[in-house]
């Protein structure tokens, strides 16, 4: 769902902007994030299945993680094709899959809305938290359909609702309570848009999938300290990143004390950090 009153092609300019500004933040942190989220790709390439020989499509991809450990899975004669919107991710993914030593993929801007790709192309396609973010997700979804063989498989993540996911939401919770920002929920299209398992299994059986299967699963995410905390939000987004740079030393102590309030009942014995989040997760057939 757009903004009200947005012009589409602006929200998706200013999307690109964003992560192509976000990129170099992701690799940095991305050792780390990769391996709290491992359980959901896990899940992902156990719904795909991946076999040798197969056809895969990764979009919305960013640096590549999900994707690199399907295309192991497709040797020999397999190719996993790892897209996304932003060409700086991309540059981040080929570099990351050249230092893993994969040779069977294929790198490649793609919007979710209009996939760059034949019908019937691809033996399965996942896409680890994406579609949210698309203006129009229907389109996302039959673009999907679209590219599948018959009887290929969909695997996606999406989070669960806000309150569930204090690991991306206690900054944003400190920035409301500081003045800094008029609300807590972030502008659509957003992170936390497709959190019910209902309005989910809804889109996919109205692009034409079939056998939805939804669920959860649990995650956490670790922090040394609170400076560790903060700065990977700094590093993941560029609009904490740009409000935190306009504050002056007193409301930067402000924000770092509000930060610490809301992070509290996640602290740990040794001072760090275990910030929880739950991601849904769903397969279905082309």
């Amino acid at each position: 769902m757009t903004a009200p009153d947005r012009d589409p092609d602006e929200q998706r300019a200013e999307q690109r902007d964003h992560w192509e500004r976000s990129a170099d933040g992701w690799e940095r942190t991305a050792e780390r994030f990769n391996a709290a989220t491992m359980p959901v790709s896990r899940w992902l390439l156990d719904a795909i299945d991946p076999q040798p020989g197969q056809r895969v499509l990764e979009l919305a991809a960013g640096i590549g993680e999900t994707g690199f450990l399907a295309a192991e899975l497709l040797q020999p004669g397999g190719t996993l094709v790892s897209s996304d919107g932003a060409e700086r991710m991309l540059e981040h993914a080929r570099a990351r899959a050249e230092r893993r030593g994969l040779r069977n993929v294929e790198f490649k801007p793609i919007d979710l809305e209009w996939i760059d790709a034949g019908t019937a192309e691809f033996d399965a396609v996942i896409c680890r938290w994406g579609y949210m973010f698309a203006l129009d997700r229907d389109a996302a979804l039959r673009e999907t359909r679209r590219v599948l063989r018959p009887g290929g498989r969909l695997a996606l993540a999406t989070w669960t609702a806000a309150e569930r996911n204090p690991w991306a939401t206690v900054t944003r919770a400190a920035l409301y309570d500081a003045g800094l920002v008029d609300t807590l929920e972030l502008p659509p299209p957003g992170p936390f848009d497709l959190s019910s398992p209902e309005l989910l299994t809804e889109l996919l059986e109205g692009a034409g999938f079939a056998d939805v299967v939804c669920d959860e699963v649990a995650l956490a995410f670790p922090s040394a300290d609170l400076d560790d905390l903060i700065g990977q939000t700094q590093a993941r987004s560029q609009s904490f990143t740009a409000l935190v740079e306009t504050l002056d030393a007193r409301q930067l102590a402000d924000l770092r004390e509000r930060v610490a309030a809301h992070a509290a009942p996640h602290r740990e014995p040794d001072g760090g950090y275990l910030l929880p989040g739950v991601a849904l997760v769903a397969a279905a057939e082309a």
